[in-house]
């Protein structure tokens, strides 16, 4: 038999008018486990119609289950890390690169959640490293720079040279001799063996926290490195410290720990970190950052 006949013989097939109802009531009686009505036997369709058949089987058991009256399990299918931290890194590798001059200074407002009412805080750390200015109560204080790894001078020299491949940004983070990390997860408990995992996972939520001062092709190399971290997840309407909603990326190491950061739903940019250990939450969360001309100024 041809295409042209097997075709023909199928559109004969089909009736004028499916018995929608009947197949509602079919579907109803197998979800409940009641043994299924008599069916009429199966029709068959031209293969050009099995997506509308697949939609509207859909349809019935969503009707079926409200005709029912009672609520059904339905399987949530959890967000593909792999996919939502491409799109992420998709979203960075677009974003346009700042050119920063040392005479400028790194803005950063941030809070702080462990355990006890800290204040939020603003900082701001010329690009040189020289100075550094706080504003407490209202009140603008200028200081000498820090000279250790929050410099920014020397932040964005370390996120210069860091390569821009994702497999290769993932062993060097692995590699780390010294956790860097926005907030420790499992230190110093960690599971044997996930050391590496948990340096790498650490150092990416740090240098994510300077988010205008990273190089586009970097920012994309280390949401995809996330994604390349085993037993990484992402769970949506995560919210942070400060009560915003967000998308988390979670390492979650059992009794050790668990480390999720937020990102922003809209652009991926990151949010803060949030760290549930011992029966206790602690948590950071970067309220604004940006580049400015000078202290007291905010993007």
């Amino acid at each position: 038999m041809n295409e042209l006949e097997l075709l023909n013989r199928l559109r004969d097939e089909v009736p004028p008018r499916p018995d929608v109802r009947a197949e509602e009531h079919r579907l109803l009686a197998v979800i409940q486990g009641r043994s299924p009505a008599p069916r009429k036997r199966p029709v068959l369709r031209p293969r050009w119609g099995l997506a509308l058949v697949a939609c509207g089987v859909a349809a019935a058991v969503v009707t079926v289950t409200q005709l029912g009256g009672a609520e059904q399990p339905v399987k949530v299918r959890q967000p593909d890390p792999v996919g939502l931290l491409e799109n992420a890194a998709l979203v960075a590798a677009r974003t346009k690169a700042i050119e920063i001059r040392s005479d400028q200074w790194f803005y950063l407002k941030e809070s702080q959640h462990m355990g006890g009412d800290l204040p939020d805080f603003e900082l701001w750390s010329r690009m040189d490293g020289a100075k550094e200015a706080v504003r407490v109560k209202g009140k603008l204080k200028i200081g000498n720079g820090e000279k250790g790894p929050t410099n920014p001078g020397r932040t964005a020299q370390e996120l210069e040279a860091l390569p821009a491949d994702a497999d290769e940004l993932l062993a060097h983070f692995r590699g780390l001799k010294e956790e860097r990390s926005p907030l420790s997860i499992c230190q110093p408990a960690c599971p044997q063996g996930s050391l590496p995992d948990v340096n790498a996972f650490g150092a990416i939520g740090w240098y994510l926290k300077f988010g205008p001062m990273i190089p586009p092709d970097k920012a994309a190399a280390m949401y995809r490195a996330l994604a390349k971290i085993p037993n990484v997840t992402v769970q949506e309407n995560i919210s942070d410290g400060d009560g915003r909603k967000g998308i988390g990326v979670v390492l979650d190491l059992g009794e050790a720990g668990k480390g999720t950061y937020i990102l922003d739903p809209e652009d991926y940019h990151y949010m803060g970190i949030r760290v549930e250990q011992d029966g206790e939450t602690r948590s950071m969360s970067v309220l604004g950052s940006g580049i400015v001309d000078q202290p007291g100024q905010t993007p």
